[in-house]
């Protein structure tokens, strides 16, 4: 039963299919789960995993058992089951079979309730505790699954509301052979827009690259393509299609905070006052701009769910995570699948500008990236030694160690899905982000 401790985490249930991630606990999760939330009716998706039919047709055994009906995605994007959660008020729950970006031989579930809202780490602790109880054996099970295909719907949204026939304009897609393939169909259908696409072929070995764009190395074969289409931008997808990253017509990446930055920008003029949510390691251009449109942002932990239910406590339009996850008010305060990137062209659109010149604009202080450090000290002793060297600095503990001075800040923290310590550090200059990020690097890898 080790497992149990460790395949419910934070944010969803993740583990090594077969070794922590079982068929047989995937049927107690779906029992489990139609008791825990008083469901009737449960939309289940999946990726392209070669454990994704055997957890579906698990997870389904286990809420029909409870007495439940499950209404089948099929194959689809965690964005979708989203929008299938948030349009459905007769659907209490959503479960995605995905790991993201991991590598195919794990999988997991992520799990939301009425309107698309992320189940918390203590209800996933709660599940847990049931599931680790529970024995029931239910030889004889009465299916009680329906087909319920989301993509023509998913295409005609965006669709109804985007069109770029005024000024055309291309661009290139890459979904690292992963869901979010799914994507090109999504934005083919789009007026004004010519689609290019690189590693388009279902490969759950993902041959090519990480479906991971958070990491620079799974941008490169991107930019080259966005260069040799003549295209305004290229965006790739992570695993499961949550995330998104964007490079701009020079090839070069951008990051996601700098983009956050231009979609509240863009949103704010369409929302004066509004509300954005963003997450401890952003630019600190983010609130910056938003201020300056005459908005309120507030500072949150990192992870969906901490930035998700904050965002719907102050109705917040836009919320930015530095890993490339975006959330939407419109999109039931959940990651909206392509609605960053049609955003972004809306804007170049609008502004006649293109991508690399719209992201100097806000792009005005130097970052340090997020740098990954194993650590071989206990992270309160290192916390303790970067507040010595740094006394007179303004201190915050929302997520880690904030510090504050007049030219610099910085950021660490725990790793939740690794065994690392993140450090994000941002300056006035180039010179003085690679001081302060240099003495820091050497504290947090202090033996």
């Amino acid at each position: 039963m080790e497992h149990l401790q460790t395949i419910y985490r934070n944010f969803d249930i993740r583990g090594k299919f077969g070794d922590e991630l079982t068929t047989e606990e995937v049927e107690k999760i779906g029992y489990a789960i139609v008791g825990l939330f008083k469901a009737m009716k449960i939309a289940v998706g999946r990726d392209i995993r070669p454990s994704a039919d055997e957890l579906f047709a698990a997870l389904a055994r286990g809420i029909n058992a409870a007495g439940a009906k499950v209404l089948d995605l099929g194959i689809v994007t965690t964005p979708m089951t989203y929008f299938v959660g948030g349009k459905h008020d007769d659907i209490e729950v959503t479960v995605m079979i995905t790991a993201s970006h991991m590598t195919s031989e794990y999988n997991g579930l992520k799990i939301t309730i009425e309107d698309a809202k992320p189940v918390s780490a203590d209800t996933l602790q709660v599940l847990r505790k049931i599931v680790g109880e529970h024995t029931y054996s239910a030889e004889s099970v009465v299916s009680n699954i329906e087909e319920h295909p989301v993509h023509e719907a998913w295409a005609a949204h965006f669709e109804n509301k985007f069109s770029f026939a005024g000024t055309p304009m291309t661009i290139v897609v890459d979904p690292a052979n992963m869901v979010g393939v799914l994507e090109i169909a999504t934005l083919k259908q789009i007026k004004g827009l010519e689609v290019h696409a690189i590693y388009d072929e279902y490969d759950h070995t993902a041959p090519n690259h990480e479906a991971n764009p958070v990491k620079l190395e799974t941008m490169r074969d991107l930019g080259h393509a966005v260069v040799e289409q003549g295209a305004v931008l290229g965006v790739a997808f992570d695993g499961d299609a949550d995330r998104v990253g964007f490079v701009d017509e020079t090839g070069q990446p951008i990051p996601s905070d700098i983009i956050g930055t231009l979609l509240a920008r863009h949103l704010m003029k369409q929302h004066p006052g509004a509300h954005v949510v963003y997450d401890v390691r952003s630019t600190k251009r983010l609130p910056e701009t938003v201020a300056a449109l005459g908005g309120t942002s507030v500072k949150e932990k990192v992870g969906h769910t901490h930035i998700r239910k904050t965002m719907r406590e102050h109705e917040s339009i836009l919320g930015v995570e530095l890993s490339g996850h975006f959330f939407f008010k419109e999109s039931h305060y959940s990651e909206g699948g392509p609605l960053p990137l049609l955003y972004i062209l809306e804007l170049l659109q609008q502004e006649q500008k293109p991508l690399s010149a719209l992201a100097k604009e806000v792009a005005t202080y130097a970052q340090s990236g997020e740098i990954n450090s194993h650590i071989t000290r206990p992270a309160d002793a290192i916390f303790a030694d970067i507040k010595a060297q740094y006394p007179e600095a303004a201190v915050e503990t929302i997520d880690g160690l904030t510090l504050m001075m007049p030219t610099w800040w910085c950021n660490i923290r725990l790793s939740a899905n690794d065994p690392v310590m993140r450090l994000n550090v941002e300056a006035d200059t180039q010179n003085l982000c690679a001081e302060v990020t240099e003495t820091l690097l050497e504290i947090i890898r202090r033996e």
